[in-house]
């Protein structure tokens, strides 16, 4: 018992130190006051990662991909991206004039889509070597400005934390698997930054990058002067990734320094995948 309470207070300690020393980088955790002035002639783009729709059944609610459907038409954003998007549900989206699917392999049953209710001028692949995930871009022309929107699906770490084994040879996989999956993360965000700085036009980078704002990740995109919209305009928890242990925050609307953000919201209540839907409103410096 003694033991346990001497390593209890250790444990507390750590995570004493770790909070004061995180304290700096909370805000991109945990907004108190974001900034919220939307106008009736904002821009909205959502993100959202639909986990396939359900058709591998995840959920035993065998409606959730008429759900998700319902929902985005509903809420209507002008833009929409959509990771982990089905192909049986390409005939789904009619209430958007623009559209464009785009799978990896012409086989894939999952890809990417881009919705707008603006002209899509242009569009292609960045086909993110030796994986399934991917990033795609859109440009779209909205009166007489042009806006290239990427969504990104980064790679997964598969880490089902129910699942997994607590030996020493567990562990080592662990780290093998970890270090693998970080190295194909850099190697996939140098891809991206190079295509965009090679863009003539605003950019906004949205998707699931299945990593935190306190990651390698996260920081080369914010050294590139992009704003995160929910540290902007965000307020309460940043969590968008329903997972039992802790809150995580992985999904993110970044938009170019020159764009004006209006509001932001994450739609905690929307759980019709593992992710939540993100709301980002904007509109064109004058």
């Amino acid at each position: 018992m003694v033991l346990w309470i001497v390593k209890s207070k250790k444990v507390w300690l750590f995570s004493g130190v770790l909070f004061v020393l995180g304290i700096p980088f909370l805000n991109r955790f945990i907004q108190f006051s974001g900034e919220n002035n939307p106008q009736d002639t904002d821009i909205k783009l959502m993100s959202f990662n639909a986990r396939v729709f359900n058709y591998y059944n995840w959920h035993t609610d065998t409606t959730l991909h008429t759900k998700i459907v319902d929902f985005i038409d509903q809420e209507h954003p002008n833009i929409i991206a959509i990771q982990e998007f089905y192909r049986k549900e390409s005939n789904s989206f009619d209430f958007y004039k623009y559209k464009k699917i785009i799978y990896k392999n012409a086989k894939d049953n999952i890809g990417q889509a881009i919705l707008s209710d603006y002209p899509i001028i242009h569009s292609g692949s960045l086909n993110f070597p030796h994986t399934k995930n991917n990033g795609i871009f859109a440009d779209i022309l909205i009166e007489k400005d042009t806006l290239r929107l990427y969504s990104l699906h980064f790679e997964s770490f598969h880490i089902n934390p129910e699942e997994q084994e607590l030996s020493q040879e567990g562990s080592k996989r662990l780290l093998l698997n970890l270090g693998k999956r970080f190295a194909l993360q850099q190697s996939q965000v140098e891809l991206l930054e190079a295509h965009y700085k090679a863009c003539p036009y605003k950019i906004i980078l949205c998707g699931d990058f299945n990593n935190t704002a306190f990651s390698y990740l996260y920081r080369r995109i914010k050294s590139g002067g992009l704003q995160d919209s929910f540290v902007v305009c965000g307020k309460g928890f940043g969590q968008t990734f329903n997972f039992s242990y802790f809150p995580l925050r992985i999904d993110y609307i970044f938009t170019d320094p020159v764009l004006q953000l209006s509001s932001f919201k994450t739609f905690s209540d929307i759980k019709y995948s593992d992710h939540y839907p993100i709301l980002a409103t904007f509109r064109f410096a004058e």
